[in-house]
């Protein structure tokens, strides 16, 4: 059974740790970089706990486990989806398309949202546009990254579904 709740910040290691699980992976495509995690502290306790703090934050529980979380930053207009993440055990289950839509269906008046990942992240791509996001852009590569970003748009009820 999946229960989706706020993230409290005593849940921030166990966040930690499936984020840490979710992104082993994605190592392997990511060009050589010169010092850059990816993303930017999901490997720090520090930083879910800022964001537990800061956004609206989502543990993702299963069989009485957190298995994963969901970020979402709320702009006046939109949604953005600022991280998804599953523990790898949970990969390839449903899991995480559950968890988006759960997530998602918690702002009935929000109908537009937006995310970015990183270009290279090529499962990240196929989860999202399985999932009805539509690409709207790319950045140029950063050079001390290597790697830019693809931006995902979603509209709610509309022909891009």
């Amino acid at each position: 059974m999946m229960v989706i709740e706020n993230a409290v910040r005593s849940d921030a290691e166990f966040l930690r740790s499936a984020a840490v699980s979710a992104f082993l992976d994605d190592k392997r495509y990511r060009p050589a970089a010169r010092g850059f995690e990816d993303p930017p502290g999901h490997d720090s306790i520090e930083a879910h706990t800022r964001w537990i703090d800061m956004h609206d934050y989502f543990k993702c529980i299963v069989d009485g486990i957190i298995v994963g979380g969901c970020i979402v930053k709320r702009h006046t207009d939109y949604c953005e989806l600022f991280g998804i993440f599953l523990h790898e055990s949970c990969m390839g289950k449903g899991i995480g398309s559950t968890l988006l839509h759960e997530v998602m269906t918690l702002y009935p008046e929000d109908t537009q949202w937006s995310l970015e990942t990183p270009d290279y992240a090529v499962r990240n791509h196929r989860f999202y546009e399985r999932n009805g996001f539509i690409r709207a852009g790319k950045s140029m590569p950063d050079p001390g990254s290597g790697y830019g970003f693809i931006t995902y748009r979603y509209k709610r009820d509309s022909d891009c579904r």
